[in-house]
């Protein structure tokens, strides 16, 4: 019955606090989850709940399905055009910004990474994730989700949840390799991942193939039939299992590839009428649990002892973000539309939540950074969210 009254008490919070937050400071919903639950873990209340297994499951599948939304919203259309773009812009400005954040961890707090440069690298590279929901939210708000500008964006953001992920699968893995006692099963555990990984890409290979058949024939069904959620429903299910079987956390690429299943396999009229069923799901019933276990692992006595370390954190992210998008997008999109992409491509607290959470519970970062990392995901936000909208709202009319 506790879980039951803690799903209520975050509810009440999302509709009464959340309501203002996101109203007044458009800021989405989950922040106030997510200050709920350290609020929670600072006062020790739910502190049983929040650590019981049916927790943990509920959590994991609102990680999932939030995940899945992402693939099911990606256009590629655009994407294909755009691609070098995509593809190279994510590459230098996650490394930019990883790399830079990584000397900070390392050389300032290395005990706070494991003393490993490659730990800190990793959370560095979590943490430049780019928040695409964030970013559709406000581009669908400005129109401008189908233009050029709004589909670069959105590619790099999902290109970079893809690649962030991967690494931390493959980083995960090398203290393992490298340890001589634990050499074969290290060995065995990479193969895996590699064979997973393919797996997922061929799977959804051909069924996005498929699709150039099953769209037409499935089209011919009547709206109210019952097979489309339920094939929705099977294709997630699916590619989580598969996704986890054997290998820890592989789930998570699975949930984004699922969504882009769905969405090349079904008829364009079906996806967008169970988008909604399934965004409730996924973010109204499971996402709750999620993010109140993102906030119950946060310290509050680490946020009030490092503040300083937050906002280090959000220079050098916003450094490294509006630079190297000027030199990389000046051309194409102009100096100025490439300095707003830069302020946009700062916005996070997306998959960086998940891959900073699966850091922190691998026990590869200290609870400290963990803390402070979310902390200045939560003070990073209102800041982008109001820039990007006010630049969006300027340079509107001469976006393509």
């Amino acid at each position: 019955m506790n879980i039951i009254l803690l799903a209520l008490t975050a509810c009440l919070a999302v509709v009464t606090l959340g309501f203002l937050i996101q109203k007044y400071l458009r800021l989405p919903w989950m922040f106030t989850v997510v200050i709920l639950g350290m609020t929670f873990s600072a006062l020790g209340w739910f502190g049983e709940t929040m650590t019981s297994d049916k927790f943990h499951f509920l959590a994991r599948m609102g990680m999932l399905f939030f995940l899945f939304m992402i693939g099911v919203d990606l256009e590629f259309k655009q994407m294909r055009e755009l691609g070098k773009y995509i593809i190279g812009g994510n590459i230098l400005l996650t490394l930019t910004e990883g790399f830079l954040l990584a000397l900070f961890f390392y050389f300032v707090f290395p005990d706070f990474v494991n003393n490993s440069f490659w730990v800190a690298l990793i959370a560095g590279v979590a943490f430049g994730t780019v928040g695409e929901v964030i970013l559709l939210v406000l581009l669908k708000e400005f129109g401008l989700e189908k233009t050029r500008f709004g589909q670069l964006a959105m590619g790099v953001g999902v290109f970079d949840d893809i690649f962030e992920i991967l690494t931390l699968a493959i980083v995960v893995a090398l203290p393992a390799v490298n340890a001589a006692p634990t050499s074969g099963s290290a060995w065995k555990n990479s193969v895996n991942i590699v064979l997973v990984l393919i797996g997922i890409l061929l799977v959804t290979y051909l069924l996005v193939q498929a699709g150039k058949y099953t769209r037409p024939l499935l089209a011919k069904l009547p709206e109210k039939s019952f097979v489309i959620p339920f094939l929705i429903f099977l294709i997630i299910y699916a590619y989580i299992y598969f996704g986890s079987y054997r290998v820890e956390n592989m789930d998570v690429i699975a949930a984004i590839f699922s969504g882009i299943a769905v969405q090349r396999l079904l008829p364009e009229k079906f996806v967008q009428k169970f988008k909604q069923p399934v965004f409730f799901v996924g973010n109204i019933f499971l996402g709750p649990f999620f993010f109140l276990s993102l906030g119950g692992k946060m310290s509050f006595s680490a946020v009030l002892q490092y503040p300083f370390l937050i906002l280090i954190i959000i220079a050098i992210s916003l450094f490294a973000r509006l630079t190297v998008s000027y030199l990389l997008f000046h051309k194409l999109l102009g100096k100025k539309q490439s300095l707003v992409m830069g302020v946009g491509l700062t916005a996070k607290f997306s998959t960086s939540v998940i891959s900073e959470n699966l850091l922190y519970t691998s026990g590869l970062i200290a609870l400290p950074l963990y803390s402070t990392i979310m902390g200045a995901f939560i003070v990073l936000k209102p800041i982008i969210v109001g820039v990007f909208a006010r630049a969006l709202a300027t340079t509107k009319e001469s976006i393509q």
